[in-house]
């Protein structure tokens, strides 16, 4: 099953800053001061950095609205998504966010950002559904002329700027892990993420480029595990009926990861000894790591959308955005250092530095 958290609310106007650092905000359940006092930990606090303090905008202190639009918060990685973007707008108490649950519907996530639109917010962040469907709202922002900044998913269309890391480059790194494990040769499952999302087709394409290389390792079958467990049970089920001999599951979510394993030991095929490389980058996934659970998990981290307010406030402020540089998409990007893929050689090192304060599931072979 699922972890348990709690959502409070479908959508929120978040104040933030100082007068307001006792005041539990909605959906990450903490407050101001509990997200400042863990703000030097976000790994990327110093690109595109603002002084704390208000935002003037020529000169002016004034009320200055954010809207977000999330794919959803049915995980906790989208919460500890949003629980950056809120520490962000806890240091300037000028600042507001009007926050808004997509809940993994692209239609609804379409309507949400025209809705922000008719609140007159300042500038618009966007972290997609699904990449191609939401170029329409992006459309409409761009034609609005307000700033929209598109974050871990990106949209092919034009956008004042896209920040991410590269999912080629990490799926590559596990992928080439993968291979060195299975001593290149074996037959693997996958489990993608959401389909036509962009970090789906990167993984894919990142995985896709190290197998290239190594002839003897063999893709059985595929499916989509939409970056959660409850697909992924049934779909490594298909895939054991299936298949009699697999070396390796390879997935793009911790979440598949261990719903395949869960699938596994349903089975009576935890004798087959079926190595799992997986993506996410939480505490939990580390620790499975270090356990042996997990052959390899992609440090991709959630904390990025404290980047993304102060690219956007960056950008109502007037001012350039140091790094932005052209690419194969419409818009600038801002492309974010790659994340160490988390192995046994390194896991103790990454332990902590992960996000999400729940333990890993137990591995059902063990």
């Amino acid at each position: 099953m699922l972890r348990p958290f709690s959502l409070a609310v479908s959508f929120a106007v978040l104040l933030a800053g100082a007068a307001h650092a006792q005041e539990t905000l909605p959906v990450s359940g903490k407050t101001c001061a509990d997200l400042l006092a863990s703000y030097d930990k976000l790994p990327f606090k110093d690109i595109l950095p603002l002084p704390e303090g208000p935002i003037l905008v020529g000169g002016e202190e004034k009320p200055i609205t954010i809207g977000f639009s999330q794919t959803a918060f049915n995980h906790p990685w989208r919460v500890s998504m949003l629980e950056s973007l809120q520490a962000e707008a806890c240091r300037h108490q000028n600042v507001e966010l009007v926050v808004l649950d997509g809940n993994v519907d692209v239609a609804k996530q379409s309507n949400d950002v025209r809705d922000l639109l008719t609140r007159g917010v300042s500038a618009i962040l966007l972290s997609p559904v699904e990449s191609a469907a939401l170029v329409p709202a992006a459309r409409a922002v761009n034609d609005a002329g307000i700033p929209l900044v598109v974050m871990d998913r990106d949209v092919p269309t034009a956008k004042t700027l896209f920040i991410g890391q590269s999912n080629v480059t990490m799926a590559e790194q596990v992928a080439e892990r993968m291979a060195q494990d299975l001593g290149g040769k074996g037959n693997i499952v996958v489990i993608t993420g959401l389909k036509g999302s962009s970090a789906a087709v990167d993984r894919d394409k990142g995985m896709k480029n190290v197998l290239t290389k190594y002839p003897d390792i063999k893709v059985l079958a595929t499916g989509d595990g939409q970056w959660i467990r409850e697909p992924a049970v049934p779909l490594m089920e298909d895939f054991l009926t299936a298949q009699s001999n697999i070396a390796a599951v390879f997935s793009h979510a911790e979440e598949s990861s261990w719903g395949a394993q869960l699938a596994v030991a349903r089975a009576n095929r935890c004798g087959d000894k079926i190595r799992h490389y997986t993506f996410d980058g939480s505490n939990a996934g580390f620790k499975s790591v270090k356990a042996g659970t997990f052959g390899a998990d992609g440090n991709y981290t959630p904390f990025i959308a404290d980047i993304g307010l102060r690219a956007a406030l960056y950008t109502v402020m007037g001012q350039a955005i140091p790094g932005q540089e052209s690419y194969d998409q419409p818009g600038q990007r801002l492309l974010l250092p790659d994340s160490p893929t988390v192995v046994a050689e390194n896991a103790d090192e990454w332990i902590g530095r992960g996000w999400g304060d729940f333990e890993p599931t137990p591995d059902p072979c063990k």
